[in-house]
This record gives structure tokens, sequence and C-alpha cells, in this order.
């Protein structure tokens, strides 16, 4: 694991940056923007710390699991929005 990513991740002023990117800035370009930053975002957190996203038993499929949902998410909203058929 990189340890420069993972000290990045910790610092108290990346939570900040993600909020405001998330709840200021993207949602002006549109709901798809905010669905890539969000994914984005927990895929960096989750692969910087994955023992916080660990569950009791210690495993990291539900972790990998919404990760792999929200890109999915977002994957979808990205093609309905290049066919027209989003509006966002």
């Amino acid at each position: 694991m990189n340890t420069t990513l993972k000290k990045l991740v910790d610092h108290p002023y990346f939570s900040l940056v993600c909020f405001l990117a998330i709840c200021v800035f993207l949602p002006r370009l549109g709901a798809t923007a905010m669905m890539i930053g969000s994914a984005l975002v927990l895929s960096v957190c989750v692969s910087a710390n994955p023992e916080h996203f660990r569950s009791r038993s210690g495993s990291l499929t539900p972790a990998v699991g919404l990760v792999t949902a929200i890109w999915v998410a977002a994957v979808v909203m990205a093609v309905l929005s290049l066919t027209g058929r989003l509006v966002g």
C-alpha cells in the first residue's frame, strides 16, 4: 500500500475538500458528475484504508460490493445522459 495515499486520505482537509467538491462544485456539472465524484472518493478511501471498511468478521466484500454498485450506477447514468434519455 502506498503510504503517501494513506496519509493524504487520513489528513483532515481531505474530507473537507471532498465534501466541498461533492456538495458545492459538482452539482453545477450535473448528477452524473456527482455520481462519478462520489464513486471516485469512495474508491480512494476504501483502497487507502481497507481496515476501516471491514465487517466484524474481517470481510471486505460489503465495501467492495458497495463501491461496485456505485460505479455501475455512475456508468449507467453517464450512458443515459450521453444518449439523451437522462436530464442531469
